[in-house]
């Protein structure tokens, strides 16, 4: 179950100093201001802020004037060092979804990498998880390299597929040992499955 939703957080004033009078009641040296954050979070953990304003409260009457209700001159008063600015860990889930994503990124570079330096050099005993289309459908079994020759390369094919990488993984961990037919492949037509190989395991 994810929980997420909106919060709003009002954070202390920097100087602890009024910033003027209070139009509303009149007091002296009563108004203080703050800002207001308004922010998305998941799991109670911060996303990104979606709405950050100035507002004032009197100390005397309690009344409390957002943004849009304070008058210019007093905007105007309010020192900008009086004010906290947006703190950043209202943005970690920004930078927590970045780092996911960089990895995701990185892990996808590095795999294609690899994928090209083992079809470039492959090796006997060599995994490849390879895909097809059966019935309209996308299917995904192993292809597990026996023999090598200057221009060929004769696989062991597994005895059973998959319809989605999840159960491709199922089927590396019950079916591992599970191979009966072979296929040869020039190393020309090797070269053409190359879009149709999501990956590669060296032992």
């Amino acid at each position: 179950m994810i929980i997420f939703g909106t919060r709003t957080k009002v954070l202390a004033n920097k100087s602890q100093s009024a910033i003027g009078n209070c139009d509303y009641c009149g007091t002296v040296q009563s108004l203080f201001a703050y800002r207001q954050i308004k922010y998305f979070h998941v799991f109670w953990i911060p996303i990104f802020p979606y709405n950050s304003e100035v507002i004032t409260i009197c100390n005397h009457c309690k009344k409390l004037s957002y943004q849009r209700e304070i008058n210019p001159q007093t905007l105007q008063a309010i020192s900008s060092g009086a004010i906290r600015k947006t703190p950043f860990r209202y943005f970690s889930g920004l930078v927590l979804i970045g780092l996911f994503v960089s990895a995701i990124v990185i892990a996808g570079i590095y795999g294609a990498k690899k994928k090209e330096k083992y079809l470039k050099d492959p090796k006997v005993g060599d995994v490849y998880e390879v895909s097809y289309t059966k019935d309209g459908k996308t299917m995904r079994t192993l292809y597990r390299i026996a023999n090598l020759t200057t221009d060929s390369v004769t696989f062991d094919l597994n005895d059973y597929e998959a319809d989605s990488r999840k159960g491709l993984r199922k089927l590396r961990e019950q079916h591992a040992d599970s191979y009966s037919e072979k296929q040869r492949l020039s190393r020309a037509e090797l070269e053409e499955m190359k879009s149709k190989i999501s990956n590669i395991e060296r032992l």
